[in-house]
C-alpha cells in the first residue's frame, strides 16, 4: 500500500509540473503553445462540410487567442491549489470545501465564457473572409484553394473532378438599362438558383462580377454537362420580377474536367475557354472543353 501511495504522490507531482509549465508557456508565448499544441498550423474539423463555410478552424489560431486567459486559469488554480495545501488546515469543513469548489468553478465559469466569446468572433470574421459579400457564395481566394486541394486529391485517389464557369448573358446591358440595383438583384438571383440546384458536395462561388465557378467533385465530364444543363435550365426558367417587370435571365456555362496534368490555372483556362466558346454559339448554352458542342441532358 504504502508503494501505491509513494507512486501516486510522483505522478501527482510530475503532472502538476507539467501542468504548470503549460499554464506558463500559455501565458508567457502563446505562439509557443500553439506550435505544441497543434504541430504546426494544423486544422480540426467541425461538422459536416457542404460549403465552405468556416468548419475548418485553424489550431493554432485558436490557441493563440486564448492561450493568455489559459495560461492564467491554470496558474491560477495550481496556485490556489499549493496556497490551500500548505497553508490550510488539516481537516476541512463542509463550507471550506464548497467554497474551494466554488472558486475553481468560477474560474472554469469565466474562461469558458471568454473562450466562447472569441471562437463567435473567430466564426463571424472566418465567414466574411471566406465569403462573397453580396451573395454569400464561397469567394474566389477560398475557391483557388479550394480546387488546389481537390487537384491534390485527384493525383493521389483517382478521383474525377470537374469544374463549371458560368456568365449572366448581357449582363451589362441589364446594368446600363436598368441601374446597378437590377445588377445586384439578378446577381443575388442567380447564385440562390445555383445554390439551391446544386449538390451538398459542390462547391459554388463567385468569381468575380458576373461569372460564377461549381466545383463538381467526383464528377466525370458527361456527368458535369448533364450538370451545368441543370443549371442553365434552372436559372432560365425563373425570370426576375422587379418593379412590376419580368426580366428574363440566360447563363453560358463552360465545362471542363480536371486531367492528369492540370493545376489551377490550366483548368480554369479550359473551362474559360468552352465558356467563349458558349458565348459564340449564341449565349444560353452550354459548351464543354476539347469537343465544343452545346450539352444536353441525356434521354
Amino acid at each position: 500500500m504504502q508503494s501505491w501511495i509513494e507512486f501516486f504522490q510522483i505522478t501527482f507531482t510530475i503532472l502538476f509540473g507539467l501542468s504548470a509549465c503549460v499554464g506558463l508557456l500559455a501565458l508567457l508565448s502563446p505562439a509557443a503553445l500553439a506550435k505544441v499544441a497543434s504541430y504546426g498550423n494544423r486544422s480540426i474539423y467541425r461538422g459536416p462540410q457542404t460549403q465552405l463555410d468556416g468548419s475548418w478552424i485553424d489550431v493554432d489560431e485558436f490557441v493563440v487567442e486564448h492561450g493568455r486567459l489559459f495560461g492564467a486559469c491554470v496558474l491560477g488554480i495550481l496556485g490556489y491549489l499549493t496556497f490551500i495545501s500548505y497553508y490550510g488546515p488539516e481537516q476541512y469543513t463542509k463550507s471550506s470545501l464548497l467554497m474551494i469548489v466554488a472558486v475553481a468553478m468560477g474560474m472554469g465559469s469565466v474562461a469558458l465564457w471568454h473562450i466562447r466569446q472569441q471562437s463567435q468572433t473567430i466564426a463571424v470574421c472566418r465567414t466574411e473572409a471566406h465569403t462573397d459579400a453580396l451573395t454569400g457564395l464561397t469567394n474566389r481566394r477560398v475557391l483557388e484553394t479550394e480546387v488546389a486541394r481537390r487537384l491534390a486529391q485527384r493525383q493521389r485517389q483517382g478521383t474525377p473532378l470537374s469544374l463549371l464557369i458560368i456568365d449572366i448573358d448581357k449582363f451589362k446591358s441589364f446594368n446600363d438599362n436598368f441601374g446597378h440595383v437590377l445588377g445586384d438583384a439578378i446577381i443575388k438571383q442567380v447564385a440562390e438558383v445555383l445554390q439551391q440546384t446544386a449538390q451538398q458536395t459542390d462547391t459554388v462561388a463567385r468569381l468575380g462580377g458576373d461569372e460564377f465557378v461549381v466545383l463538381l467533385p467526383g464528377c466525370e465530364l458527361e456527368a458535369a454537362s448533364e450538370t451545368a444543363e441543370r443549371f442553365r435550365a434552372a436559372i432560365a426558367n425563373r425570370p426576375l420580377r422587379s418593379e412590376g417587370h419580368e426580366h428574363s435571365l440566360t447563363v453560358s456555362i463552360g465545362v471542363c474536367e480536371a486531367q492528369s496534368d492540370d493545376d489551377s490555372t490550366s483548368l480554369v483556362k479550359r473551362s474559360d475557354s468552352a465558356l467563349y466558346a458558349a458565348k459564340d454559339a449564341g449565349r444560353n448554352c452550354c459548351f464543354r472543353h476539347a469537343s465544343p458542342e452545346p450539352t444536353t441532358l441525356a434521354t
